[in-house]
Parts: structure tokens; sequence; C-alpha cells
């Protein structure tokens, strides 16, 4: 059995109900190549680690599709395999400071909240740790950091809003503000 890269949520439930063990087993070997690659990239993973959470992003991924929790989902089966092995792999972080992810941080707060990917339940997770190491933020990196990512202020109007002398006072400070927040978060 193949099974393609764009295949629905509905063709994937209906080929693991007629024959679970082959279907999920091409699915596997179908998703395996650019979930390495992507895992690699992303969170510098060894192979082993890699295939642990991918073997246990895949089994999730299952239970998803055969329990209809995936009905509302509109991204593609790999795009929400993707999302369930990220999340798996930052509470991993979150508990092994070893493992870095490798990615903007200001490009984090979009995955973050992003519904089709993550469950609601880990999405509020993230928001309350969010919100956790935002308040051991001192006042003006909070600010700083509150203007540029939840209200879209660009560092002119920030300079403006808080008074700074110009806009490359507030590129450095939001950097040193991101940087702070996360050695907070991670």
């Amino acid at each position: 059995m193949r099974i393609e890269k764009s295949i629905s949520f509905e063709e994937l439930k209906k080929l693991f109900l007629q024959n679970y063990q082959e279907a999920l087993n091409a699915f596997y070997v179908s998703q395996r190549e650019s979930f390495f690659s992507w895992s690699k990239r992303k969170f510098q993973l060894d192979e082993n680690t890699a295939a642990d959470v991918y073997q246990d992003a895949i089994l999730a991924l299952y239970n998803a599709v055969l329990e209809n929790r995936v009905d509302h989902v509109k991204s593609t089966p790999e795009a929400y395999l993707f999302g369930i092995a990220r999340n798996i792999l930052l509470k991993k972080a979150s508990r092994d400071a070893k493992m870095q992810y490798v990615d903007d941080f200001s490009d984090n707060f979009s995955w973050m909240m992003d519904d089709d990917l993550t469950q609601k339940h880990q999405n509020q997770e993230v928001k309350d740790r969010i919100n956790l190491a935002l308040s051991k933020l001192k006042e003006n990196c909070r600010e700083i950091i509150k203007l540029y990512y939840y209200h879209r202020y660009n560092n002119e109007s920030i300079a403006e809003t808080l008074g700074y002398d110009n806009t490359d006072v507030v590129k450095a400070r939001k950097y040193q503000c991101m940087k702070e927040l996360k050695k907070i978060f991670i």
C-alpha cells in the first residue's frame, strides 16, 4: 500500500479502518523522510530521538483520526503530524535544556496559537507559560514585547509610545528583551 502526502483525514481514516496495520505502516513510511529532515533542521535531533518522537506522533495522530478529533482540522495529516511532534518536542525541550529549538522566537507566537495543529488544552498550557515568562520580565521589556508582538506596533510607533530616541534603540531593547524571555521560557 502506498499513501500520498496529500491524503485527507477522511481517506486516511477509511484506510485505517480497512487494514490499520498496513495503512499505518504506509503512512509512517510516507512521512518519515520529511519528518526526519524537519526535526533535524528545527530541533537538531539525533536519529534515535527523532525516531522516538516520530513514533509517538504517529500513534497520537492515529488515535486522533480514529476518535474523530480531527474532523474540525483544516490542515493536512502531514501538517497535523508535525504539529503533534512539535508539541512533544517542546515539552521535552522544557525538561531538557540540552535540546534547542532552532527558529526565531518572534515567529513562534503564531504556531503557539494555531488550533489546526495543536489541541486546545495544549494551547492554554503554552499561553500560560508565555504569560508567566512575560510576568517575570521587567516592565519596560514586557511593554516592548506586548506592543510589538500582541498589538503589532512597528518600531517607530513603539519609540513614540515609550519615548525612545529612535528605532535603533527599540530594536536593541527588543532583541535584549526577547533574549531574556527565551531564557525564562526555555
